[in-house]
């Protein structure tokens, strides 16, 4: 089994989340913003508690992976120094595979470095109300933190989070949990030892993903597009300076609970009959009449396959301007070659209209999987079977929460953004 280096900090804690696919028109800065709160809180409060004895950063959690950086290096990284594992239960954590993996590499990781007792490293947090009968490993321990505060174990810490009345008793949970983290580190610190690749376990939760995802490349061999390791490779380059796009879209389709495949829009035009997916285009693949009419070809009458132009300034290649204003050019047509009607979501007008930044790109990537995903059991040619009332029809394993009104967490008492 590979093996990833370690890092040269380590952290108090490592969160791990089931990550939940963004709601239709919903701003993309508010994914996951109650994660993003409570790792916040937590964080706080550990560095507060902490006696600085230990080099440690207070926690790690994967929304604050720099744009541009190796983020499955980065997050196995985290995994191989982390002092405390901290998991939020819910449905979708022991329904998804991605998170059992994470679980997975941690506790293989302490096993391997001789600790007898991998689950007391693990400070597991009740995030939200779980299926009847389900009783995963460490709930009376996620359950005991509540302390007897009401609403905890009857709706977890994100409702209280959410709702003022419990404002309070969420503070003091978040308390303890910084108690029980900076405790267990600096009672007993463990030294950052190997961790394995996160692609070579599987979750102890739930079989792999059933669902798949394929992410085309439509580029010519020497673009931007095809930077950086392959899936499996041993070598971990600086995507700060060449990112893989590819990799990335394929990391973040599988922490929503896809099987992915990666392959040249040649390979892959098969797959895209009859999977989601998005294509990856080099606007300079288009250059002659072969490339717009593959183009063409993957996407008609697939309204679930969406065409991202990403443009290589995106991928940090230089272009000298009139080189600029040609793939310009190219991109106008590949988008009034590929428009259809009616519009498709916000998001998927953006990607077919030109990505010219990398920032952007990370930002609506979650958006289109999920939109390219709601399309296939649209129009796709599945099964389709009555979802359960207050649900939505889905084609992985995890449940997700009904639809609802979106609130800011910087103002929880109400308010759409």
């Amino acid at each position: 089994m590979t093996e990833v280096a370690v890092a040269l900090r380590a952290n108090y804690f490592f969160l791990s989340y089931a990550h939940s696919p963004p709601l239709a028109g919903v701003p993309a800065s508010a994914h996951d913003p109650w994660v993003k709160t409570l790792f916040s809180d937590l964080s706080n409060c550990v560095n507060v508690k902490a006696s600085r004895r230990l080099d440690l950063a207070p926690g790690f959690i994967d929304q604050e992976i720099p744009l541009g950086a190796d983020w499955r290096g980065s997050l196995l990284r985290a995994l191989s120094s982390a002092e405390v594992f901290v998991p939020l239960y819910s449905p979708g954590y022991f329904a998804g595979s991605w998170p059992g993996r994470e679980w997975a590499c941690y506790e293989l990781r302490l096993t391997n470095a001789g600790v007898r007792d991998p689950q007391q490293r693990f400070v597991p947090v009740l995030w939200s109300p779980l299926r009847p009968g389900e009783a995963p490993p460490g709930l009376r321990k996620a359950l005991d933190v509540g302390d007897g505060e009401l609403g905890y174990a009857e709706n977890g810490l994100r409702a209280m989070l959410r709702l003022a009345p419990y404002r309070d008793a969420y503070h003091r949970i978040v308390e303890r949990l910084a108690g029980q983290i900076v405790d267990l580190a600096e009672r007993k610190a463990i030294r950052p030892s190997a961790v394995p690749d996160i692609d070579e376990v599987r979750s102890p939760f739930t079989a792999a993903p059933s669902a798949v995802f394929t992410v085309a490349v439509a580029a010519p061999a020497r673009s931007g597009l095809r930077a950086g390791a392959k899936r499996g490779s041993q070598s971990q380059p600086d995507h700060r300076q060449d990112p893989s796009l590819p990799e990335y879209v394929a990391t973040i389709a599988e922490q929503l609970d896809f099987a992915v495949t990666v392959a040249d829009l040649d390979v892959a035009a098969g797959e895209l009959g009859s999977a989601p997916g998005v294509i990856l285009i080099d606007p300079r693949f288009a250059a002659d009449r072969d490339g717009l009419n593959a183009l063409r070809l993957a996407v008609s009458g697939r309204p679930w396959v969406l065409p991202v132009i990403v443009t290589p300034v995106a991928v940090g290649q230089r272009v000298a301007d009139d080189e600029q204003a040609a793939e310009a050019d190219l991109a106008h047509g590949i988008a009034d070659a590929l428009a259809e009607s009616p519009p498709r979501s916000e998001a998927a007008r953006e990607a077919l209209a030109g990505v010219s930044s990398l920032e952007r790109f990370t930002m609506l990537m979650p958006y289109l999987i999920s939109e390219a995903e709601r399309q296939f059991l649209r129009s796709g040619p599945v099964k389709r079977t009555t979802a359960p009332p207050g649900s939505r029809p889905h084609l992985r394993g995890a449940q997700l929460d009904p639809p609802g009104e979106w609130q800011d967490p910087g103002n929880p008492k109400g308010g759409n953004r």
